[in-house]
């Protein structure tokens, strides 16, 4: 099932968890080209505290991180991309101040596409 929802209220969000808990389903999180690259720390930062206190214990998060280079930057300048340029190190700190880990990181040329997993 896909859940569209609004990064700026977590409602929907944690109604669709407890069902997910209620129900016992199997369930990750996904947010390519999405949450991560165009929200912002507060957003990201609230969403990611949701999932860690609503969703299953075994729950993942895949998505996409846009980098914080040269190419991106200029990229940006030409183009007006809204996209929030943050770079590996700066999401995984984000990540960790709301209870994740980054577990898997693979670099491609604009984006890292990262594996999340709860902190121990």
């Amino acid at each position: 099932m896909a859940v569209r929802s609004d990064w700026t209220d977590t409602a929907a969000l944690r109604e669709v968890l407890g069902a997910i808990r209620r129900d016992g389903a199997v369930a990750a999180g996904s947010s390519e080209g999405g949450l991560f690259e165009y929200g912002s720390d507060e957003e990201i930062a609230a969403n990611l505290a949701c999932l860690r206190d609503e969703a299953p214990d075994d729950f993942v998060v895949v998505g996409s991180v846009t980098r914080d280079d040269e190419v991106t930057r200029r990229l940006r300048l030409g183009g007006g991309a809204a996209t929030h340029p943050r770079g590996l190190e700066v999401f995984r700190a984000l990540a960790a101040r709301s209870g994740w880990r980054v577990v898997r990181a693979i670099e491609r040329p604009l984006s890292d596409q990262v594996l999340l997993a709860r902190s121990v």
